[in-house]
């Protein structure tokens, strides 16, 4: 790749934060899923782990002097939230119905992943869940520069 392409005038990069946010977040993902079969639990305060996880891999693999835009970390940690409770939730269809887990994964609508992702979670799980991108959006974008680690 040609790295006049990655990094614009303003010294802002979006392909590697991208995918190395993405990494983290499947990494993230497969934890969450992990612990979350291991303890019989959602466990929605694993978002804030996430978010912390794909939000500070990005910033201190960044080269000095760059910025990643801003949007990568929120977004990437609300695409793993949802993508690891939409695992968790097909789990739980699994065990209800008897349906293997890929089956379950990949054929479940959204109406009843809503409907079992309400059921399951309450009010302060919703906030949790809500404050992880604010915190990934933080820790990516907020704070000393002179702390990334040059490449």
């Amino acid at each position: 790749l040609n790295t006049s392409l990655i990094v614009s005038k303003n010294n802002t990069t979006i392909v590697k934060p991208l995918i190395i946010s993405l990494l983290a977040s499947l990494a993230m993902m497969a934890i969450w899923f992990t612990l979350s079969v291991r303890m019989d639990s959602a466990l929605p305060w694993f978002a804030l782990v996430a978010a912390l996880d794909i939000a500070l891999l990005e910033r201190f693999l960044r080269r000095k002097g760059q910025h990643s835009a801003r949007w990568i970390a929120p977004s990437v940690t609300v695409l793993c939230i949802l993508m690891s409770l939409w695992l968790i939730t097909a789990l739980s269809v699994h065990y209800a119905a008897g349906f293997n887990l890929v089956d379950s994964t990949t054929q479940m609508g959204a109406g009843l992943f809503n409907q079992l992702v309400v059921l399951r979670l309450t009010h302060s799980d919703w906030l949790i869940l809500a404050l992880a991108p604010v915190l990934a959006y933080l820790l990516a974008n907020v704070g000393i520069n002179d702390r990334r680690l040059s490449l």
